[in-house]
C-alpha cells in the first residue's frame, strides 16, 4: 500500500493554516516535557564530545587514532539508520527514544567508571563508539520523528525552530562548561592554560564530564517516560517483516517525486557543505588570518549565531506562499557565500558570510524539516524522517575524506567547487514543476 498519493502534487494545495508563534508549542506538556529533556541530553553530548577526544589523546598522543575513533561511531549510523526508521514506525518513537536513552545511561555509566579506577584502554573507545553509533541509528529517526505526534500541525515550526534553537545554544556553551569542569579538576585556572601546560588532564575531570553525560540521558528518559503522547504506531510496519517495511518506506519515498527530490537535495547539500566547512575552515583561519585559533573561534561562533537567528525567524514568520523557489534561492545564496569563502582575505568579511550562511542554512533546515512533517503520514514518519538522517550523516565521512584531500590543493579550489555545485544543483532544481509547486501546508 503507498503511503502516499502520487497524484499529491498535481492537486491543488489546500491552504496553510496559520503559523503559531514561536513559542506555541511550548503550551502542549508532552513537547514540554520532550524539549526539556532533549535540551538537558544535548548539553550533556557537548561535555562527552569535549571529553572523548581529551581521553583518546591521553590514551594515545595520535591525532589519527582520534579520528579512528569517530570514524568507527559513523559506520553503525549509515548502516542502521533505515532499520532504525522501521523500528521507530512499528514500536512508536517515544518507546524507541526511552530505550536509546536507557542504552547511554549504561553505556556513558560504564565508560565512567572505566575512567576513573584507570582500567579504561583504547579498545575500549572504539567498542564505545561503535556502540554509541548504533544507539544513534535508532534515536535520530524516532527523535525526528516525535514532534510532530505531540503538537498540532499549526506548531510543528514552533517546536522544530525552539529544538534548533536549544541545540545551538548548547553548542555555544557546553564545550566551554566542559572545558572548564575538566580543567578545574585538574587543578589549573582554564582548559587553555592546562592545554598550554601541556599536562595530561587526568581522570577526575573526565570521568566528571562523562558522568554529567550519563545524568542528563537520565532526566531525558524521565522525561518521556512522563510523556502521555509520541505512542503512535503504523498498522502496517507492524504487520510486515522487517525488511519489507523499510522497502514500503523506500517505495513511498519514491513514488513522491517531490519528496524524492527533496530527500536527495538534502544529502547533496550536506555532502557538499559539511565537509568543506568542518574539514576547510580550520585550515583556512590558520593559513589566512594571523589570528588563527581565535579567527576560528570567531568563525564558527559567527555561524552558529546565523544559525540561531535563522531558526527564530522560521519559528516566527508565515513561510513565504512559494516555498519550494524561496527554499531553493536560498540555497543558491549560501551556496554562493561558500564559494567565496576560500578566496575572502578580510576576517570581519568572512565572520560576516559565516554567519549569513549560519542564518540560511538556519531558515531552511526549520522550514523544510517542517514541511515534510507535515507531509508524511504519521504511520511511515519513521522510515522516510531516516532517508532524511541518513542523507544528512551518512555522507559526512566520505565528504570529509575528499575535504581532507582537497584543502592541500587549494582552498579556493575546496570551498569554490563545492559553492559552485550547490548554486547549480539548487538553480536546476527550479526547473522542475514539483519545486515550483511545492506550497506551505
Amino acid at each position: 500500500m503507498s503511503v502516499v498519493s502520487p497524484s499529491i502534487e498535481t492537486v491543488e494545495a489546500p491552504a496553510a493554516a496559520p503559523q503559531a508563534s514561536l513559542l506555541s508549542a511550548l503550551r502542549v506538556r508532552d513537547f514540554r516535557l520532550v524539549w526539556i529533556g532533549e535540551t538537558v541530553s544535548v548539553l550533556g553530548d557537548q561535555f562527552y564530545f569535549v571529553a572523548l577526544p581529551w581521553l583518546t589523546l591521553q590514551l594515545t598522543g595520535s591525532g589519527l587514532a582520534l579520528g579512528a575513533v569517530a570514524a568507527v561511531g559513523g559506520i553503525p549510523r549509515a548502516l542502521f539508520m533505515l532499520l532504525g526508521g522501521a523500528i521507530t514506525d512499528r514500536f512508536s518513537p517515544r518507546r524507541v527514544m526511552f530505550i536509546s536513552n536507557a542504552l547511554r545511561i549504561v553505556l556513558t555509566a560504564l565508560l565512567m567508571l572505566l575512567v576513573l579506577t584507570n582500567q579504561v584502554q583504547v579498545w575500549m573507545l572504539f567498542v564505545m563508539s561503535f556502540a554509541f553509533g548504533l544507539v544513534d541509528a535508532f534515536f535520530f529517526p524516532a527523535q525526528s520523528a516525535i514532534v510532530p505526534q505531540v503538537v498540532e500541525p499549526h506548531q510543528i515550526e514552533s517546536g522544530n525552530a525552539l529544538m534548533q534553537i536549544t541545540q545551538q545554544l548548547s553548542g555555544f556553551v557546553g564545550p566551554a562548561l566542559a572545558g572548564l569542569v575538566i580543567a578545574t579538576l585538574s587543578g589549573v585556572s582554564s582548559i587553555q592554560a592546562l592545554e598550554q601546560s601541556g599536562a595530561s588532564p587526568g581522570t577526575a575531570g573526565i570521568g566528571a564530564a562523562i558522568g554529567f553525560d550519563a545524568l542528563t540521558f537520565v532526566v531525558a528518559a524521565i522525561a518521556l517516560w512522563l510523556m502521555k503522547g509520541g505512542t503512535a504506531r503504523s498498522q502496517s510496519a507492524q504487520e510486515q517483516s522487517i525488511l519489507g517495511s523499510i522497502m514500503e518506506g523506500l517505495r513511498a519515498v519514491w513514488s513522491d517525486p517531490l519528496l524524492r527530490i527533496m530527500i536527495l537535495l538534502t544529502a547533496a547539500i550536506n555532502f557538499l557543505f559539511a565537509g568543506p566547512f568542518s574539514i576547510g575552515m580550520p585550515v583556512l583561519a590558520d593559513r589566512m588570518f594571523a589570528e588563527g585559533a581565535a579567527a576560528l573561534g570567531m568563525i564558527v561562533s559567527a555561524f552558529g549565531g546565523g544559525a540561531l537567528v535563522g531558526a527564530l525567524l522560521a519559528g516566527t514568520l508565515p513561510a513565504p506562499k512559494q516555498l519550494g523557489v524561496v527554499v531553493m534561492l536560498l540555497i543558491a545564496g549560501f551556496g554562493l557565500g561558500t564559494a567565496l569563502l576560500g578566496s575572502i582575505q578580510t576576517l570581519p568579511l568572512e565572520i560576516a558570510v559565516c554567519a549569513v550562511i549560519g542564518l540560511t542554512i538556519g531558515y531552511v533546515n526549520v522550514v523544510t524539516v517542517s514541511w515534510l512533517q507535515k507531509r508524511i503520514p504519521t504511520e511511515s514518519m519513521g522510515r522516510v524522517m531516516s532517508l532524511m538522517t541518513l542523507g544528512s550523516v551518512g555522507l559526512l565521512p566520505i565528504s570529509s575524506l575528499l575535504a581532507g584531500v582537497l584543502v592541500d590543493v587549494s582552498l579556493p579550489l575546496l570551498f569554490g567547487g563545492a559553492g559552485t555545485i550547490l548554486v547549480i544543483l539548487s538553480l536546476f532544481s527550479l526547473t522542475t514543476r514539483e519545486i515550483r509547486s511545492m506550497r506551505p501546508m
